[in-house]
């Protein structure tokens, strides 16, 4: 197994189905990288993780997170086992009295965990030979400025806090019938959701 770290989340609008990519990298700075594409709300809460925002409300990694901790001995480390078919497939190490459980995963969602935890994130050695890419560090490519794993962070934190507080907003529209300040609130998300394809 090799340990990995969150390298940089990226959005890709002009890809054939635009979405964001984690890039997964070895601690020893090898110069390749694991791509994995992720839903939108899965890399708004590995992006809340890596920059330790708490909302107001548990989202659901929040809350799983810490029914793991409360009901077991905790999240041992993550592991992104297998590639099939060009599906990543992983599993939680779960601790408990009888010593590790392993829970299927989908790897989104196991680094979205591992990242609240702060347990190790592992990948098989041979999905990594397969699938990583090489992304060399060139100064070339830092001289062009592109954005940074915290600029991507932060950018995608502030619209997860935006919708956030809009769904807030518009619960509460709906539960005090204010249906005029309800459609208003919705034609915002909608327009966030333009926004967030767009990239």
């Amino acid at each position: 197994m090799i340990e990995v770290i969150v390298k940089n989340i990226l959005f890709f609008a002009q890809a054939a189905a635009p979405g964001y990519t984690l890039f997964l990298q070895t601690k020893d700075n090898d110069e390749r990288s694991l791509p994995i594409v992720v839903g939108q709300f899965e890399a708004q809460a590995i992006a809340l993780a890596l920059e330790q925002i708490h909302l107001d409300r548990p989202m659901t990694h929040d809350l799983l997170s810490q029914v793991i901790s409360n009901m077991t001995e905790g999240l041992e480390s993550v592991v992104i086992q297998k590639l099939k078919e060009g599906t990543f497939y992983a599993e939680l190490n779960v601790k408990n009295e009888q010593g590790i459980e392993k829970i299927d995963a989908r790897p989104s969602d196991a680094i979205a965990l591992a990242l609240r935890s702060g347990v190790p994130i592992k990948v098989s050695r041979e999905v990594f030979d397969e699938a990583s890419i090489s992304m060399p560090i060139t100064q070339e490519a830092e001289e062009k400025s592109e954005p940074s794993l915290a600029d991507n962070v932060s950018e995608i934190t502030h619209r997860a806090e935006l919708r956030f507080d809009l769904e807030r907003d518009l619960r509460e529209a709906i539960s005090t019938e204010d249906y005029e300040k309800a459609a208003i609130i919705r034609d915002k998300l909608n327009a966030l959701s333009v926004s967030e394809m767009r990239g």
